[in-house]
């Protein structure tokens, strides 16, 4: 007797315990079967959209081993358990095929290249600053100089990286990855930080940003760089700020006494073009503070400062060569504010590059061995040797 209780009580555990698992499994796979399939889910669920960057591949195993589960759960006798948890794997693991289909036909659009292995080996694209190699370029602001490891007999050009963080946080440490990425490919990189919100920086971190400009330009002879052949580039608010950096007018003025500003091209992942926009659409409930910080109020109070801060303000002819990445499912900056920039350089004769990335994430990029990232590494060596070959 003591043995058949004993048993029953292990069946009724194993059961208890594969019960469980099916339904954390089911939990799971169900939110991100949603994540995928409504591209306007609110935060904060929204924020699994980040983790699909990273890990969206591993779902399709993930949804295998949930029908395993299923099927010995069935066995066990919690049929209705097993029957809602195996037909919620099946939806999950199809679910997580579409944003691998997609990925590749981006790709096969853009002409790269996707690599399982570089996905799975993958790398973190953050980072802190590198004291080492830090210099002051102008009283309180620093950028750290980062140069090819092969010598030149020459000259070489220059990359100007400005840092995101929504205009209040961040440093130049930010994606090591794309300035070692630079380096690799002949380009020297200088990785700026410029003043940071509060108080009201609308005004003087783009002048910050044309300051460092002018510095590498009036510096090129240290670094063997040739100060004709200087770009910018950054991701989010240092995407505004490049944009701002290339596009500009007189309005906005280098915060530091420099001559020549003007860059020959200009690369920007996820870029506010138009802050205004930003403070009504972003899905991050954050933005909207960080945007009244740095516009010194919202929209209504200070719509000439949100104005003067939008790439789009100075969209005209001339400017140039642009390169924009975005993915499709940027809750944070909004993917149509990059088709919507696009169009109007298209319609001011301005050369430019869309890159639209699926199911994307913000920042997207900082997961190294992304099919969002391999596809802008693909792009950007496209962009480079088209507009600005080393």
């Amino acid at each position: 007797m003591t043995g058949e209780m004993s048993k029953a009580r292990s069946s009724r555990l194993g059961r208890l315990v594969l019960m469980s698992l099916a339904g954390l499994l089911t939990v799971v796979l169900g939110l991100f079967a949603l994540v995928i399939a409504f591209a306007g889910i609110p935060y904060p669920v929204s924020l699994l959209t980040g983790v699909l960057d990273r890990q969206g591949l591993y779902l399709i195993p993930l949804g295998l081993v949930a029908l395993g589960v299923a099927a010995w759960t069935f066995r066990g006798g919690a049929r209705r358990t097993a029957i809602v948890a195996g037909a919620v794997a099946v939806v999950a693991t199809v679910a997580a095929c579409f944003p691998l289909v997609a990925s590749w036909r981006a790709a096969d659009r853009y002409g790269a290249s996707l690599s399982v292995a570089s996905y799975v080996r993958g790398g973190d694209n953050t980072g802190t600053p590198v004291e080492a190699l830090s210099v002051e370029y102008t009283p309180g602001l620093k950028l750290d100089v980062k140069l090819p490891a092969r010598p030149t007999s020459g000259t070489r050009p220059a990359v100007v990286w400005v840092h995101g963080g929504g205009w209040n946080l961040g440093d130049r440490g930010e994606a090591p990855l794309w300035h070692r990425w630079l380096n690799d490919r002949g380009y020297a990189v200088f990785a700026i930080d410029y003043r940071l919100a509060p108080p009201a920086r609308w005004d003087q971190a783009p002048g910050d940003v044309r300051c460092a400009v002018g510095w590498v330009k009036a510096n090129a002879g240290r670094y063997q760089v040739d100060p004709a052949r200087v770009m910018l580039a950054g991701g989010s608010a240092g995407g505004n700020l490049a944009l701002m950096g290339a596009y500009a007018d007189d309005r906005v003025k280098p915060s530091c006494d420099v001559g020549d500003t003007s860059v020959l091209a200009v690369a920007a992942f996820y870029p506010p073009s138009d802050v205004a926009a930003l403070w009504r659409d972003s899905g991050l409930p954050s933005v909207r503070g960080w945007a009244e910080n740095y516009a010194g109020g919202t929209p209504q109070q200070q719509p000439e400062h949100y104005r003067l801060a939008s790439p789009v303000t100075y969209v005209r002819a001339g400017l140039p060569p642009t390169l924009l990445m975005h993915g499709e499912r940027d809750h944070v900056v909004p993917y149509q504010q990059s088709p919507e920039l696009a169009a109007k350089l298209a319609a001011a004769g301005v050369p430019h590059e869309l890159v639209s990335v699926p199911y994307a994430e913000h920042i997207f990029d900082f997961a190294w061995g992304s099919w969002g990232t391999q596809i802008c590494r693909h792009t950007l060596e496209v962009f480079l040797a088209r507009y600005f070959p080393a």
